[in-house]
């Protein structure tokens, strides 16, 4: 009896503890969504869940401007928070003054095989001070908001073209987070020991592999071109086969995405190409491809035409065993 007496007092003991360490072992670890506006106050620590949080840590200045008051100069306020993850930790400093409607950061080094990319955004400091007079510390509080700083690459196609009749094992992988919500055949059991043939059918089926991913936004955005909607076929055709596509691959392209491209009089276009496709999302094949060719272009709707930086289409030769591959990211 004594034995079953000190293992519940022990048991009550150690809940106690937990509760009582709460910002340490917090029991609820799910305390807001991504996405959610969420309100946090000086040394709080706030779980989206077990293996990410925020904390604010302090706030360092607040020279506002008081209500009612006229003021030469604005003011600012610096805000010190800690974000972390199972793999690390950031610590992190806001300046109101360098935000327009918001202040955002994005959590460049917090990875691990569950979340990775994220963006912070501060939307509202409260309280501000009240005739000049400051606000304790304890009063502080400040929205934000983490989300995950995704993006959906649509429909990219991925052509094969071995010498020979090749069965071979194909796989994508995601070192800084993403994954395949999309594909045909399935991803990616049926993506293993497939059969190819020198003119691209896989399994006697397809004439590519498909499939749509999440991404972190990690793209080039210094050289692009804008277009006027009614160009883009011609535009679209003579860029691809620039890079090095064939004819098909260029009509399954035009024929799938013009149609889709309607709404807007002009469209930004950045392109990015093999090897900063190859970081953020890997291409793997059990025989090694001769010549690879890899080509995302990120679109956006745009109201007039702008001048972007001409970017370098670097050349492609097609030789021995070829593997290509486009898709597009609509912002």
């Amino acid at each position: 009896m004594k034995r079953v007496l000190t293992f519940i007092v022990a048991v009550i003991t150690a809940v106690i503890f937990f509760y009582s360490c709460g910002s340490l072992f917090p029991l609820d670890k799910d305390q807001f969504e991504l996405g959610d506006t969420v309100t946090i106050s000086i040394a709080e620590k706030l779980y989206e869940n077990p293996s990410l949080w925020v904390r604010l840590d302090s706030i360092t200045e607040d020279s506002r401007c008081p209500e009612g008051a006229t003021c030469v100069w604005e003011g600012r306020v610096v805000m010190w928070f800690t974000a972390g993850t199972n793999s690390g930790e950031q610590t992190i400093s806001f300046s109101s003054d360098t935000c327009m409607d918001s202040c955002i950061y994005y959590f460049e080094n917090l990875y691990d095989s569950h979340f990775s990319q994220y963006s912070f955004t501060i939307a509202e400091i409260l309280p501000q001070r009240i005739n000049d007079n400051p606000i304790p510390k304890s009063d502080y509080r400040v929205k934000f908001v983490i989300d995950n700083n995704f993006d959906t690459v649509r429909k990219p196609n991925i052509y094969l073209y071995p010498e020979k009749k090749t069965k071979m094992i194909v796989s994508l992988e995601f070192p800084y987070g993403g994954e395949v919500t999309e594909s045909i055949p399935q991803y990616p059991k049926k993506w293993k020991n497939i059969r190819v043939k020198p003119d691209g059918t896989i399994n006697r089926k397809y004439e590519f592999l498909f499939y749509e991913a999440d991404l972190p936004d990690v793209w080039q955005y210094d050289s692009g071109w804008v277009t006027a909607q009614k160009d883009l076929p011609f535009f679209f055709a003579m860029n691809l086969r620039n890079y090095g596509f064939n004819k098909k691959e260029i009509y399954d392209f035009v024929d799938y995405w013009i149609p889709r491209l309607k709404d807007a009089p002009f469209y930004g276009i950045w392109p990015q190409h093999t090897a900063q496709i190859d970081h953020v999302i890997p291409l793997k094949l059990s025989q090694r491809a001769d010549s690879r060719l890899r080509l995302f272009y990120i679109i956006r709707d745009m109201t007039e035409y702008v001048e972007l930086k001409e970017p370098n289409i670097p050349p492609f030769e097609r030789k021995g065993f070829v593997v290509t591959e486009w898709g597009v990211i609509l912002k």
